[in-house]
């Protein structure tokens, strides 16, 4: 990484040694008391690698973590430095250039004790996210083609918690479905749905929520269709529509852009509108971050997603 992309990610930072990051923190905690800024409790640690310009993203989102806690927020990238640059602000360490097989052993000595670790992989070498895994409460998967790290999660889950922020991205949508299915008639046209189209602006997490509607509705032989939505969106998906002979469940986004509309036709004709979630990687994250249990729904969702093609 170059020295005006360091700038870029940790403003007003400094460069320091490896071995004097703890005494850097120490002197900018103890500076923020003496100035009576009231400091961050901090929550977890959260490490963050991937390229460059994921980082950047990451590092912006991480400044918004206020309402959920601080944490302390490592951010690195993977170059061939056994011994690599180091640049340190109020918010975050960016360890620049390490060579992937000492992540575990930068992890280690910089993680918080007694506290989470949480692994954010926005991406890289698959060794140093099986490495980080060992040292990690959590993994949260967050790269632009999942399908080169969801193969692996099986392997990864024996060793901690694994994730996709594509799930926290498909809470609302998970929620809302799951509530129509509370329904008495909703319950008894089940066994009669045989289709799932799903629209979306990311193939992935289409994927994704048609492998969770085949797994949580083993009892009904489902084909899902993945579609490509064709209308700009910053929700992962546009639509999601099941049908068969007795009824059509349909989940959409209203013009509004800010609110999920779901109606059942068949059995019920009523709508329901709920609000969509904020939108924002930081909330995203910050959703992960509350969260300290295996998601076994998840990996049946993702075992199943497998299977599906586009």
């Amino acid at each position: 990484m170059t020295s005006s992309n360091v700038d870029a990610l940790l403003a007003n930072g400094m460069e320091v040694a490896f071995s004097d990051i703890e005494g850097t923190l120490a002197r900018l905690s103890s500076a923020d008391r003496s100035r009576k800024r009231v400091g961050r409790a901090l929550t977890a640690t959260l490490v963050v690698v991937g390229s460059p310009a994921r980082l950047r993203t990451a590092a912006e989102a991480i400044q918004g973590l206020g309402q959920h806690g601080g944490v302390r927020a490592i951010l690195m990238s993977e170059g061939t430095a056994s011994v690599p640059t180091v640049r340190i602000n109020e918010y975050a360490i960016l360890i620049d250039g390490l060579e992937p097989r000492y992540f575990d052993n930068a992890v280690a000595a910089l993680r918080l004790s007694s506290l989470p670790a949480v692994i954010w992989w926005r991406g890289g070498t698959f060794q140093a996210l099986e490495d980080l895994a060992g040292v990690a409460d959590r993994v949260v998967l967050d790269t632009e083609n999942p399908d080169d790290v969801w193969s692996h999660v099986d392997a990864l889950s024996e060793h901690t918690a694994v994730t996709d922020l594509r799930w926290a991205r498909l809470t609302r949508w998970r929620a809302v479905l799951a509530h129509l299915f509370d329904l008495p008639q909703v319950r008894a046209a089940t066994p009669h749905l045989s289709d799932v189209t799903v629209t979306a602006h990311d193939e992935g997490a289409a994927r994704l929520f048609g492998g969770w509607v085949t797994s949580s509705l083993p009892a009904s032989p489902l084909k899902v269709h993945i579609e490509r939505a064709t209308s700009d969106g910053a929700s992962a998906i546009e639509s999601v529509q099941l049908a068969g002979e007795a009824a059509r469940i349909t989940l959409c986004v209203r013009p509004t852009r800010t609110c999920l509309e779901a109606t059942v036709s068949g059995v019920d004709l009523s709508s329901r509108v709920v609000p969509l979630e904020e939108g924002t990687l930081s909330s995203w994250i910050g959703e992960e971050l509350g969260v300290r249990t295996r998601d076994f729904a998840f990996e049946r969702a993702l075992r199943a997603c497998r299977k599906l093609t586009a």
